[in-house]
């Protein structure tokens, strides 16, 4: 059927007519708490007939060239929860041509949203539109979600995509025109009954609720109005209902419908993107680029291209096999703040794509599901703070892949399954909260992997049996308090393992029967209680293996038999009071071995009949 367009000014949920202490909560928060699973202003349900709809006003639209900037007044229970939020909202994204810019708190923005905003569980709010600028105060919501941390999977969802919805500028479809024509109340009086009913005591009268949910959005109320000949019963927008007191029919959506993609499409068109037709003209012949060789397989950027903050999106680039240093800058720090959008399709090598691109903060979304190859792709993009969703289901070298991301705050879900290089990974992505959990199950380097992410708390299980490089792999993990249980069983190198883990206090038990290098292993644990029983029969190597563990007051037996550096093992692990007895026979390098000791009260006998360096080695213990 034929549409007409009508453009809504949404409701404001009360904000005309109630106080400001009306909107950042309720008058009596005490009866609201006990009603928080009682009544929502959004409830939620199932419905089935597809229709087509839309109410909206146009006077409340936003510039769509400008976008929605958007920031979060405070963080709920769960921070994860704001990711959750923008991924939801981003939905709308994909059928209009307008986009949400999320920002931090410091930031000015028209809208502001809040979650249970002064106590509030149960109303979730919104102004219309660009309604919203009408309140200046930037500690103020312009939109509250309520009840978050008791919502259902399915009715934050909904929840969400309809708060976005208003903000958007988009009316509940109830104020459609054909809404109380098409026999859906059974009548205003039982209506008005029941919801004054459910909001006694919070200062919510009938007229309010009616003037804002209830009634049609029309030429003579709207400066500007679009709308849909037909209501749409399937639209997310519709308020929900599930007691048959209120409605003939229970209404409750989770999902946008066709009629809201058409709707929002036809008030915010998406743009048509008029790209350059080639890379040889938009880079090429620019100079921002060079082809490597003559089958044009291949680019890199030259010292024109990367003195540019924003290079122009092409719509080719299937042509391309490699993306090996693309963007790295030959000469000079690059200027480059966006990665531009070009056909990824053909590529298998991404290596060293965007290395040492520092001030990078925006790379788009692009088809990597052929990539095999991604080292050091990100290598030192210092400014990056997010990472699109790839495909990296055919990748097999991951490794420094986001290698001195320092500014890295989180990283999607990666498909890993079979990567067998993780080296360095993640090596000094020093504001990476958390992980997600890989297959890593094909891995056998993990050395460096977690590298100086010195805000990790924790670590993912990870299968690691297949590893025989640890070395590293939890260095410098300062904030770190515990690790999973690991597959250690084909290990061999386990040098700096655990060095610098500063909050570790145990360790779990690991297969180190393979081991060879155990050099630095628990080095400047100094939080670290006890060591467990290890295997390290064939080690040769344990230089300062527990150097400056000062917490530690006792070491388990383990076999030294082919030892043959003992340098610093012991070095200023103050608060040990005694040491098993070792075999040292084949120990040439001795220097530091107890170096500052000063609470052993016993020292074993050891075989130093091979010692070539023996410097410090009971400097303050009381054996000297």
């Amino acid at each position: 059927m034929r549409k007409t367009l009508l453009f809504l000014t949404s409701l404001l949920l009360l904000i005309a007519s109630c106080t400001q202490d009306e909107l950042g909560g309720i008058k009596n928060p005490e009866q609201a708490t006990n009603q928080s699973n009682k009544i929502r202003w959004y409830g939620v349900k199932l419905s089935n007939d597809p229709q087509t709809r839309g109410v909206a006003e146009g006077a409340k639209l936003w510039n769509q060239n400008a976008g929605i900037y958007i920031k979060f007044l405070n963080t709920p229970s769960d921070p994860q929860m704001l990711e959750t939020v923008k991924q939801i909202a981003s939905e709308w994204e994909d059928y209009a041509g307008i986009k949400f810019h999320f920002v931090d708190q410091s930031k000015d923005t028209p809208v502001r949203i809040a979650f249970d905003w002064n106590g509030n569980d149960w109303l979730t709010w919104s102004y219309t539109g660009t309604d919203a600028k009408y309140e200046r105060a930037q500690s103020q919501p312009t939109a509250v979600l309520a009840g978050v941390d008791y919502l259902t999977e399915e009715e934050l969802r909904s929840d969400v995509l309809r708060l976005f919805g208003q903000i958007l500028g988009l009316e509940y479809e109830q104020r459609h025109q054909e809404w109380s024509q098409n026999g859906y109340w059974r009548s205003e009086s039982q209506l008005r009954s029941y919801w004054e009913n459910q909001f006694d005591g919070m200062n919510m009268d009938w007229d309010e609720i009616r003037e804002y949910v209830f009634v049609p959005f029309t030429e003579a109320n709207a400066l500007h109005l679009f709308a849909t000949d037909e209501i749409d019963e399937l639209s997310i927008m519709v308020w929900p209902y599930y007691n048959r007191q209120q409605t003939t029919k229970l209404l409750a959506n989770y999902e946008l419908s066709d009629g809201d993609k058409e709707f929002i499409a036809e008030l915010y068109p998406p743009a048509v993107l008029e790209l350059p037709t080639t890379i040889q003209e938009a880079w090429v012949d620019a100079g921002y680029f060079v082809w490597t060789d003559s089958t044009k397989t291949a680019l890199r950027i030259t010292p024109l291209g990367e003195q540019q903050s924003y290079l122009p999106d092409v719509c080719d680039g299937e042509q391309l096999t490699s993306a090996e240093s693309m963007f790295v800058p030959l000469v000079k720090q690059s200027r480059l703040r966006k990665a531009p959008m070009f056909n990824t399709c053909n590529i298998t090598n991404f290596s060293f794509m965007f290395y040492n691109n520092g001030v990078l903060t925006e790379i788009p979304l692009y088809d990597t599901s052929n990539g095999t190859d991604f080292n050091y792709m990100f290598s030192r993009c210092y400014s990056l703070s997010t990472i699109p969703l790839l495909d990296t289901s055919n990748g097999t070298d991951f490794s420094g892949m986001f290698d001195s991301c320092s500014s890295l705050t989180s990283i999607p879900y990666l498909n890993t399954s079979n990567g067998i290089n993780f080296q360095g990974m993640f090596g000094i992505c020093s504001s990476l909260t958390s992980i997600p959990c890989l297959d890593t199950s094909n891995g056998t380097d993990f050395s460096d992997m977690f590298f100086y992410c010195s805000s990790l708390t924790s670590i993912p299980c990870l299968d690691t049996s297949n590893g025989t490089n640890f070395s590293s792999i939890f260095s410098n993990c300062s904030s770190l308090t515990s690790i999973p249980h690991l597959d250690t069983s084909n290990g061999t190198n386990f040098g700096y393992m655990f060095s610098r883990c500063y909050s570790l206090t145990t360790i779990p038990h690991l297969d180190t029967s393979n081991g060879t290098d155990f050099s630095y292993m628990f080095s400047d644990c100094s939080s670290l209680l006890a060591i467990p029983l290890l295997d390290t029969s064939n080690g040769t190597d344990f230089y300062f293996i527990f150097t400056r563990c000062y917490s530690l007051t006792s070491i388990p037996h383990f076999d030294t038999a082919n030892g043959t550096g003992f340098m610093g093992m012991f070095c200023e692990c103050r608060s040990l009071t005694s040491i098993p007895l070792l075999d040292t026979s084949n120990g040439t390098n001795f220097s530091l071995m107890f170096y500052k000791c000063s609470s052993l009260t016993t020292m074993p006998q050891l075989d130093l009949s091979n010692a070539i360096n023996t410097d410090d080695m009971f400097t303050g213990t009381p054996f000297v």
